[in-house]
């Protein structure tokens, strides 16, 4: 076999391995990025429906910061960053978030959520390291002078805020969190919540010495299950 035909096969070879090299991490970064646990926001989506003048394009551009409600470890993140903080506070100063955010707050499928994030050591732990940064403290010492923090103020300038306020005070759908303890119907599966074992299931897990260093399977409620 000559000295060039040699070359060429070898070369096939070691393309032919980054190739495959390249698919195994594109199949792995995936399969990370698909968290079983993730809140998948079906019935917060149903909810912003409610709210007059809405689209699904207007949720899903606030459904990223709705994630740090579900989750401590994305609500620390930006809480160590003023800028990403005050974007944070201009989206649940809409009364339509607020709307989402109290519905959603008395649903089980959200306790289930919060069960499961607040009893995992691991992701407290991580929680808990961006307030060891001091970087988090010196950008705060300089959050005056970042323009981004006064974007929440900014809003009570534009007349739209006004309308969505009145409009949202209006619909007698954003009074439903408030009206729906009157449903007897309403506490039903919430009962039936707080009476399944396996909903307590994630703080029995802490007892596990072993789920502190590796993720324990979280148990399923078969009792109440989200609506689409």
């Amino acid at each position: 076999m000559s000295i060039k035909r040699l070359s060429a096969v070898l070369s096939a070879s070691l393309l032919a391995v980054l190739v495959a090299a390249a698919g195994s991490v594109s199949i792995a970064s995936e399969q990370q990025q698909v968290d079983p646990t993730e809140h998948k926001f079906e019935l917060a989506k149903q909810y912003y429906g409610e709210c007059t003048a809405t689209d699904s394009s207007q949720f899903d551009a606030i459904r990223p910061e709705l994630k740090a409600f579900t989750d401590m470890e994305i609500m620390a993140q930006y809480m160590s960053d003023p800028a990403k903080f005050a974007k944070l506070m201009s989206v649940v100063n809409d009364p339509r978030t607020i709307h989402v955010m109290s519905k959603c707050a008395t649903e089980p499928v959200m306790w289930d959520t919060w069960m499961r994030g607040m009893t995992d050591f691991n992701k407290m732990s991580r929680a808990m390291t961006y307030f060891m940064n001091p970087n988090m403290y010196m950008q705060w010492m300089m959050a005056p002078m970042n323009p981004a923090m006064y974007q929440p103020m900014m809003q009570m300038a534009d007349p739209a805020y006004y309308t969505r306020w009145m409009n949202a005070m209006m619909n007698p759908v954003f009074y439903q969190p408030i009206t729906s303890l009157a449903d007897p119907n309403w506490y039903t599966p919430r009962i039936n919540w707080m009476m399944n074992p396996q909903s307590m299931q994630p703080m029995f897990n802490m007892m596990n010495m072993g789920g502190y260093f590796a993720p324990v399977p979280a148990a399923g409620n078969t009792a109440v299950q989200p609506q689409n």
